[in-house]
This record gives C-alpha cells, structure tokens and sequence, in this order.
C-alpha cells in the first residue's frame, strides 16, 4: 500500500513537471515517464486484488471446513444421544405407566395402561429434542373405544385401527407418560370411590358400601346402572380405589371420567377453543330462560359447564335413530353414510320435513287453482256471450274498505287469473291456427271467444293496476305518518 502512495505521488510530480516545462523534447520524455507510472500503478493495483482474493478463498475454506466438522460432530452426537434414548425406551416396552386419552368430546383424561410397542421413526423437535411414540394399551377403560381388541392381540383383526370398533393402541408421547398408580386394597372403606370391572369388561364408577378384608370382596354401588343390577359384590382385583386425599388425589382422579383442571386453563378457555355452535344457539327463537338461569348460578358465556369450567363447550346435537333397530345397525347406515354426522340429526330432520311439507302444500295448492269446477264451466261455456262489465271504478272504491293481508290475497289471487287467463288465449290461438284453413264457422267463434279472453285478461291487469295502486298509497301513506 505504501508503493501505491509513492507511485501516486510521483505521478503527481511529473504531471507537473510536464505543465512546467517549455522543452518539447523534455516534455516528451515526461509523457513517456508519466505512461509507465500509470501502468505500474495499473499492474500494482491488479496484484493487490488477487492477493486479497487469494486470502478470501483461504478464509472460506477454512470456514466451510470449519462448519462441516462442527455439523458431523452435532450428527455424531444426536445419533449417539438418538441410540441411547432409543434403547431406554426399548426397555419401556411392556412396563405398566399412566397415559393420556382424549374423548370424543375433547376431553383429556388418564388411565393406567401398558406399553405395548414404540414406533421405529422419532421426531425432532425445532428445539432439538427427540420425541419418541409408544402404542400403549389401557388396564381400565371406562369406555368401548378404549377397550383392547381381543382379535388385535392375537394379529387376526380384520380392521383397520379407525374402522375398528376397539382400540388396537393409543399413539402417546414418551413426555405425556405418567408413572402407575398402583391400587392400594388396604384403603378401601365406606363410600370410597372405585372403579368397578363389569361384565362386558369395561370399568365404571361406583362406592363402597361394604368391604370385607377376608373373602377380599367389596360390595359397589355402580353410578349410571339400572335399579336391579346397582349394587353388586367384586373381588379386590376388578376394582381400582380412586382416593381424594393425600398424595394420591392428582393420580387417582386422573382415572375417573373427570379431567383434571387447571384454573389458567380455565381463564384462557374462553379465548383459546374455537367453537363450531354456539352453546345455547336454539335460543334465538325463545326467550333465553335457559341462558338466563344459567347466568344466575355463575355460568360465563363461552367457557365449559361444570364448576370450574373445564366441561363440555360444544352443545351435544340431539339425534332420532330409526325406531326398533339396534345400534349395529345404526352404525352400519352411517358407514354406509361415509361417516356423516348429520345423518341421524334432529335438526336436519326437522328441516326435511319442513321442506318436504312446503312441497307439498304448494302441489295442493297448485291442484286446486288449476282445478275446473261446474261453476266455471258454465260461466267459460253457457254464458260465454254476455260481455263482461267494467268494474275498474267499484273495485277501485270496495279495495279502500279491505286489510292490508286481503289486499295480498287477492293481488295472488289476481296474479293466478291472469296466468290461467294467459294460458287460455294460448290455447285459443293454436286453435285458431290449427282451424284456418277449415269451416269458417269455426273460424268466427274461435275469433270471437279470443276477444271474449283478451277482453277478461284486460280487466284482470286492470284490477291488478288497482291493487298496486292501492298497496303503493297505503305504503306512502305510513312513510308520512
């Protein structure tokens, strides 16, 4: 760089030099000294450029070098750290935990359930962590969808896990596991809540009315069960305590029904779940008494029922299943549906039927303007050539005296006339068309019963002029007043 400097300030000198000098010779050879400094500076500047270029490309290297190492050394790493969360979940398989399981109506409750496989495949997270899948089977399902299925464990099911209708395995994160609650028989008293092992082996709540510690039987009363078969004795091992004390409540209650709450939950529930019905939505056509008690006794538009808020949002839609038949049944037509939700709904239902009764009311109704009595008959046939009167000026004056609702009616009615009027003269005229050539007879009372039709359409959009002059000065009339 120090070259350049000298280079730039001898260029500088022998330009003024040349501007001093008055010796053309020696201003010549000031011009060829200038030339080759230029070219020197040219050439130095050039061999300054790929020397730093050079540099460059050296750095790089050394960069990329740098960052391939350090990405082996991070594969090398998440691949040892990889096997060995892989082989302490492998030791996983077949032990006993508590696992997660969301219902049908969103909530999440957990049950005691065995490890029955892990899948091959884990997720990297964003933040780098590895999470790992197990397929795990409930000990104590409250529900059928929880049950395991018996043709699953012995690798015979026909079905699909989602046609299925048991559960092959519930898909549940290794960070969502709980540790087993073992069930602690020593505890068992009066009106200790248990879950109770019942015939089709699903577990349903119940209390304990007596337990005897030597034949290792209780007898339960069982919540949600027909008067006769309520009460009924089990051995220690088809029931599971669910105690509400100590250390144990935040587990055993996570084995109920009932989802365990959490009060910051509670507070953003409102404006964290999208509902898809507004709870209460049928109201539009009542009064809200429903709405309205509710809102006395605590209830908050837009969280869930129950005391803290943590049930249901979304209403159950009230469904009408086909009279006499089975719930197999039921379930083969909506397969048969695709699995349509609203194929038994009340609901939709009851807008069938609206719409097929519409249908039909207006077929009658249509029957009964296009219908022909004796009356008209005779008016149309016998008493054809008395010419009808003007009656613009008495119905002009009887319209002022009718309602609002029979200036309607008989503005349809009218309408219906001028129609069936309309197709008439249609008639008439191919008629006319298809006799032309015939009787002239013919001809003169086809012509004559056309006039006779064209006469009564007049008076029919006349008394139709008077009706929309009537409604229109009635509609006026309220504006001002």
């Amino acid at each position: 760089m120090v070259n350049m400097d000298q280079y730039q300030a001898q260029l500088l000198s022998v330009e003024k030099a040349i501007h001093a000098s008055e010796n053309s010779k020696e201003r010549e050879e000031l011009r060829t000294l200038k030339d080759n400094l230029i070219e020197l500076i040219a050439l130095t500047q050039f061999v300054d450029e790929e020397k730093q270029n050079e540099d460059d490309e050296e750095v790089n290297l050394d960069d990329y070098e740098m960052h391939r190492f350090m990405s082996e050394v991070k594969e090398i790493d998440q691949k040892d750290e990889l096997r060995r969360l892989k082989d302490k979940c492998e030791r996983m398989v077949g032990e006993k935990c508590s696992a997660p399981y969301m219902h049908s109506w969103g909530a999440i409750t957990y049950h005691n359930a065995l490890i029955c496989s892990m899948e091959d495949e884990a997720v990297v997270a964003d933040d780098g962590n590895i999470d790992v899948k197990f397929r795990v089977l409930f000990t104590n399902p409250t529900h059928k969808e929880m049950l395991p299925c018996p043709f699953f464990l012995d690798g015979s099911c026909r079905f699909d896990s989602e046609n299925c209708h048991f559960s092959h395995g519930e898909m549940v994160s290794a960070g969502s596991l709980r540790e087993y609650t073992v069930p602690d028989f020593s505890r068992l008293s009066r009106n200790c809540v248990v879950l109770a092992k019942t015939g089709d082996n699903l577990w349903q709540r119940g209390r304990v009315l007596c337990a005897n510690y030597v034949e290792k039987e209780c007898r339960v009363r069982l919540d949600n069960s027909s008067t006769k078969n309520r009460e009924q004795d089990f051995k220690f091992v088809d029931l599971l305590p669910i105690f509400e004390d100590g250390d144990s409540t935040s587990d055993s209650e996570s084995e109920t029904d009932y989802p365990a709450i959490n009060d910051d939950n509670c507070n953003l529930n409102t404006f964290t779940y999208d509902v898809s019905q507004s709870l209460g939505d049928w109201e539009r056509y009542t009064r809200g008494i429903g709405s309205k008690l509710m809102a006395k006794m605590g209830y908050i538009h837009g969280t869930g029922l129950g005391s803290n808020g943590g049930g249901i949002i979304t209403p159950i839609a009230a469904q009408i299943l086909p009279m006499g038949k089975s719930l197999d049944y039921c379930m083969s037509l909506r397969e048969a549906a695709n699995g349509d939700e609203n194929l038994f709904s009340a609901e939709k239902k009851l807008q069938k039927d609206k719409k097929k009764q519409e249908a039909i009311s207006a077929r009658a109704y249509e029957r009964e303007t296009t219908r022909v009595d004796v009356f008209s008959f005779i008016n149309e046939n016998v008493l054809s050539n008395s010419k009808p009167i003007h009656q613009s000026g008495p119905l002009k004056k009887c319209f002022q005296n009718h309602s609002s609702k029979s200036l309607n009616v008989e503005s349809v009615k009218v309408a219906d006339d001028i129609r069936r009027k309309e197709r008439e003269i249609a008639e008439v005229r191919k008629s006319l068309k298809r006799n032309a050539e015939g009787g002239a007879d013919i001809c003169s009372r086809l012509k004559k019963k056309l006039r006779e039709k064209t006469y009564e359409l007049s008076c029919l959009q006349e008394e139709q002029d008077h009706l929309s002059n009537e409604q229109s000065s009635r509609k006026t009339k309220s504006f001002v007043f």
